[in-house]
């Protein structure tokens, strides 16, 4: 399981899936710190192709998808594919339900619902159910160290995109001064390894991320260094009261919108890289009411629970995160 809840929906009526429940179910999942992809079909024509990729969260299935086929004979055909993706099938017809459940063998992993009128309630209660069913120890460690790592490639991308500008055939002071710091704080923290070190161009951008020497922690400090001067300079055109009135307007939007990326970007090391550290080191444990969970101690040791609510937590987290650097990406290469 990834950010993304991947649903494969078999479902005539488009209306349904895009109007009556996809737009509910997609608002219950944010609020659950995942993204929904509905990967929406009106019939299994394309079945044979679609389970070739296993990496589905739930499979929702009508029962009655027209005349030529019906939903039980597809989910047969899942079955054959060895997908063991849990299922939920919706009819209107009791009698075929019930059917279903006394004369198939694999209805192990398959939940059912009467009509339409309940399938919201009971998507959300079987998406609840997959996504329990996912929060152990190594799937929670997966998923925050994965999720970190596409993070911290973001970082390193906007870094490598800001010091190389388009037409830029040397770097800025600014540029170069920046660069330089971040090296020199490396050499001396580093000194056991300070020769290797020095062999390294420090305006060779790709080269430092390449071997380990501008880290994503690095990266992140430059980055805050970066909007600082961006929001300082853009403070300065503001106050020398030389700008017309509309373009003003412009500027002060544009360093309100540093602000905010700023601001969120302090909270990166906390939220992100601390608890990639922390879930390195968990314990799991049985609650009293016989739910697993997560457990490691803070450095002032106090605990830190790692359950249903703190994995939502972390899954905001770290979708907030993302979005907030492709913002800062998109801000510092205008």
């Amino acid at each position: 399981m990834t950010l993304k809840y991947r649903i494969l929906w078999f479902e005539d009526d488009e209306e349904v899936v895009n109007d009556q429940i996809g737009p509910s179910i997609a608002d219950f999942l944010i609020e659950l710190g995942f993204h929904l992809d509905i990967i929406h079909q009106l019939n299994g024509q394309n079945l044979n192709e679609l389970i070739k990729d296993k990496n589905y969260d739930l499979i929702v299935l009508d029962l009655n998808l027209g005349e030529n086929e019906t939903g039980e004979e597809l989910i047969d055909h899942i079955r054959k594919g060895n997908i063991l993706t849990e299922v939920l099938l919706y009819s209107a017809n009791i009698t075929e339900l019930n059917n279903i459940i006394v004369n198939k063998g694999w209805v192990e992993r398959a939940s059912f619902c009467i009509g339409l009128g309940n399938l919201p309630e009971k998507l959300r209660e079987v998406i609840s159910l997959t996504i329990k069913k996912n929060q152990d120890v190594n799937n929670t460690r997966g998923l925050v160290i994965a999720e970190t790592i596409d993070l911290e490639k973001k970082i390193e991308n906007i870094m490598l995109h800001y010091f190389n500008a388009k037409e830029e055939k040397i770097l800025t002071e600014r540029k170069k001064e920046l660069l330089e710091t971040i090296h020199s704080k490396k050499i001396e923290k580093h000194m056991f390894d300070i020769e290797e070190i020095k062999k390294v161009n420090f305006a060779d951008v790709k080269k430092l991320i390449d071997q380990d020497i501008l880290t994503a922690s690095n990266s992140f400090d430059a980055i805050q260094s970066i909007l600082k001067e961006n929001i300082k300079g853009l403070n300065i055109a503001l106050n020398n009261g030389k700008l017309p009135e509309e373009q003003a307007k412009i500027v002060l939007a544009k360093k309100e919108e540093f602000e905010v990326v700023k601001a969120e970007l302090n909270n990166f090391r906390d939220e992100i890289l601390k608890i990639r550290n922390t879930l390195a080191h968990v314990e799991e444990m049985i609650g009293e009411d016989g739910i697993p969970y997560l457990e490691n101690l803070n450095p002032n040791g106090s605990p830190i629970r790692f359950d249903n609510k703190k994995y939502i937590e972390i899954r905001k987290n770290l979708r907030k995160h993302s979005n907030n650097l492709d913002k800062i990406f998109n801000h510092l290469n205008d």
